[in-house]
């Protein structure tokens, strides 16, 4: 009985997730094309999220809430007028779901304070920058984004939030010194980096020496 009662129950547990999997197949193959940069047709984005929206009823997954974020947003790429704001709007839903279900994901914090920064509300977007920082401080495929954001965001960023955008910059000139030494050219940017570099760690530079060699 008990053994019966267990098998039902893992069943029904496990239900949803099937489901889900199911609902989603062809909504993967659209995010596998977006995060390949293979360009996708606005229909297909907006289907794919409705198909995601319909798994998140059936079990509550902060990556997929956070990949139809990301699809709404692509489809906001391609429209214009209210149906664009309609579509950075319901991005901003699914990327704030995603973060209360999954906060542990730093590039959808940085989705956020892209949206937020389009939206005016500069505020939330050094918050939403800050807490993709803290979340994941090396992920290099994010750092560049990340920086430019920064830049137009700094003047409303407080001293810690500036030292987390040096300490950015460090690690990024330990993985790519030469986006840094591009980024240093710039009017905008030269005392940023300047600084940051000035703030160097025995570890920091150890790590570009064993990347680099003698390289300077």
């Amino acid at each position: 009985m008990t053994a019966g009662v267990v098998g039902c129950l893992l069943l029904a547990l496990g239900l949803p997730r099937l489901f889900t999997g199911m609902a989603t197949l062809d909504a993967r193959a659209v995010l596998w094309d977006v995060y390949s940069g293979t360009d996708v047709q606005p229909q297909a984005l907006t289907t794919a999220a409705a198909d995601l929206a319909a798994a998140y009823r059936w079990v509550r997954d902060g990556e997929l809430e956070g990949d139809r974020g990301l699809l709404l947003l692509r489809a906001a790429d391609a429209a214009a007028g209210a149906e664009r704001q309609d579509l950075l709007a319901a991005a901003t839903e699914a990327t704030v779901s995603s973060l209360a279900i999954a906060p542990g994901q730093p590039g959808v914090w940085l989705r956020l304070a892209y949206l937020r920064s389009w939206e005016g509300d500069v505020k939330a977007a050094v918050a939403a920058l800050r807490m993709s920082m803290l979340s994941g401080s090396f992920i290099p495929a994010l750092m560049a984004s990340r920086m430019e954001l920064a830049l137009r965001l700094q003047p409303a960023m407080n001293r810690e939030e500036v030292e987390l955008l040096e300490r950015q910059i460090r690690l990024m000139w330990v993985a790519d010194p030469d986006f840094v030494g591009r980024l240093g050219a710039r009017p905008e940017a030269g005392p940023l980096v300047r600084n940051a570099l000035a703030g160097l760690t025995e570890d920091e530079t150890a790590q570009f020496l064993r990347r680099h060699g003698g390289r300077r």
